[in-house]
C-alpha cells in the first residue's frame, strides 16, 4: 500500500501524486497523521462516491448540474468554504477511460503569464456564494488557491481576467488516466483539477473521494 505521508509530501511539491491503495488504508493512515476528514459541501460526508450524472440528476449546487457528462472546468473542491480542504484523495477500484485533468500554476507557468494576471490572482475579487455565509475573496491568498466558477462570481476586471486565465489553462492540464487500485492525492490548495468529458461506455465509473484538513501539520 502507498505511504500517504510520502504521497502528500510529493503532492505539496508537484500538486498531486499517485500510488496503490484503498479507502480503508488511506483513512487509517490519515487518522494516524492527525488529519481531519472534511466534507467539501454542507450535508455531504467527507467520504463520497463520485459517478457521472446528467445535469438533471446532479446536486443543484454542483458543477455536474451545469456541465453534466461534459468537460468540467478547472477548480478546487470546497471553494465556497471559508476554510477549504487541504488535501483530496481519490481512489479508483477499477479502470476508467474518463481521465482527471490536473494543473498547477508552477514557476514556469508564473513566468509565462502576464504580470497583470499575476497581480489579479491575489487582488481580483470574487463573490463566493454559500447562502447566508457568502463572502468575498481573491483566488490566491498566501500560497493557497481557491477557485470554482460554479460558486465564484468575478466582481471586477481583474477577477474576470483570472476567470479567463483558468479557462485557457484547461488545455494545458495533465490528463490522469485511471487504473484499478490506484490512489490520487491532490494538494487542494496548490493544484486545480477537473473531470474530463465522460468517455463512451464509462457511465458506471466510480471514484471514492476523501477530503482532509491537515492544519498545523501542513
Amino acid at each position: 500500500m502507498a505511504d500517504l505521508e510520502a504521497l502528500a509530501a510529493a503532492a505539496r511539491a508537484k500538486g498531486w501524486a499517485t500510488g496503490p491503495g484503498d479507502v480503508e488504508s488511506i483513512r487509517k493512515q490519515a487518522a494516524s497523521l492527525g488529519w481531519a476528514e472534511a466534507a467539501p459541501r454542507r450535508g455531504d460526508t467527507a467520504v463520497s462516491v463520485l459517478h457521472p450524472v446528467t445535469e438533471s440528476a446532479a446536486h443543484p449546487n454542483s458543477l455536474s448540474a451545469v456541465y453534466g457528462l461534459g468537460q468540467q472546468p478547472l477548480h478546487t473542491d470546497g471553494a465556497h468554504l471559508q476554510v477549504p480542504p487541504d488535501v483530496l484523495v481519490f481512489i479508483c477500484d477499477r479502470p476508467s477511460a474518463t481521465s482527471t485533468r490536473l494543473w498547477r500554476p508552477d514557476v514556469l507557468a508564473r513566468r509565462r503569464r502576464p504580470l497583470s494576471t499575476t497581480s489579479a490572482l491575489s487582488h481580483g475579487m470574487f463573490l463566493v456564494r454559500n447562502g447566508r455565509d457568502s463572502f468575498y475573496a481573491p483566488v490566491l491568498s498566501g500560497s493557497g488557491y481557491r477557485y470554482e466558477p460554479g460558486c465564484m462570481t468575478p466582481c471586477d476586471a481583474r477577477a474576470r481576467e483570472v476567470q479567463e486565465y483558468f479557462e485557457q489553462q484547461l488545455s494545458r492540464a495533465s490528463a490522469h488516466v485511471w487504473s484499478a487500485g490506484q490512489v490520487l492525492v491532490v494538494d487542494n490548495r496548490r493544484a486545480l483539477h477537473a473531470q474530463s468529458a465522460v468517455a463512451e461506455g464509462d457511465l458506471e465509473r466510480e471514484l471514492t473521494r476523501i477530503a482532509f484538513r491537515i492544519g498545523a501539520g501542513r
